[in-house]
């Protein structure tokens, strides 16, 4: 699939366009590269992308994201699951029988959908705190790059974080075509940019595996699950 069949426009808006339907899911459909920096990601995005996500993972999709350690309980369990099963196989079976129709369980279960993809290697995290110059700040950039099987490329900008309560704030976004001679050097910049981060060469940010984490770095915030607790969460994450 081509990023070039697509017919996005230059500025997006909450107010005037679907983000969902106009924007993420036919780029996540056209991709097999996912790159995200983002200053708040909540589960709830994956929810709302789930047509998208199923294709991009049928193709094979990895997706990256760095965000700030600003998270709510429950996807921070999550992540922390999916990472565990990662090397653990037992543990990654008992994901897989809890995601068996994985666009069911985007919308239907989310948490446990967003452990297996993170578990078999579809999504991968970051968590990105300020350092040098910017010590006592938040990571609050909100950027990402799609790329397809061509290399060709959309980044895009603006004032949306990845959650379903982005969707209900006056938000904007700016899309760039690597294709289009203009936006070619600002795409590619866009690109080393967010591999700085992933990689920990920006001299003022670090990022952490999720592993590396530890309770004094994270700033959860308490929200209810639309639905019961997945089994798997009862029984690998340590509370003590």
């Amino acid at each position: 699939m081509s990023l070039r069949l697509l017919d996005l426009p230059l500025l997006l808006n909450t107010s005037d366009q679907d983000l969902f339907r106009d924007f993420f899911v036919p780029a996540l459909a056209h991709a097999f590269r996912y790159d995200r920096g983002v200053g708040y990601f909540a589960s709830g995005w994956l929810r709302l992308a789930a047509q998208g996500m199923v294709t991009f993972a049928a193709h094979g999709g990895r997706a990256r994201w760095v965000t700030s350690p600003i998270l709510n309980q429950q996807d921070w369990e999550a992540l922390l699951a999916g990472d565990e099963a990662r090397l653990d196989p037992e543990l990654r079976e008992i994901l897989y029988r809890n995601v068996q129709d994985l666009e069911r369980s985007l919308e239907d279960d989310t948490l446990s959908a967003l452990a297996w993809m993170i578990a078999d290697g579809v999504l991968s995290f970051k968590l990105a705190l300020p350092r040098g110059k910017l010590d006592d700040g938040d990571f609050h950039d909100k950027f990402g790059i799609f790329t397809d099987l061509a290399g060709d490329q959309v980044s895009f900008n603006g004032s949306y974080n990845d959650s379903i309560q982005g969707t209900r704030n006056y938000e904007s976004i700016k899309v760039f075509r690597s294709w289009e001679p203009i936006f070619a050097p600002l795409v590619k910049s866009e690109q080393e940019r967010f591999d700085r981060l992933w990689c920990n060469l920006d001299p003022n940010v670090r990022v952490f595996e999720v592993a590396e984490m530890t309770e004094s770095m994270l700033r959860l915030r308490a929200s209810e699950r639309p639905y019961p607790a997945p089994g798997w969460l009862k029984h690998t994450i340590c509370h003590c």
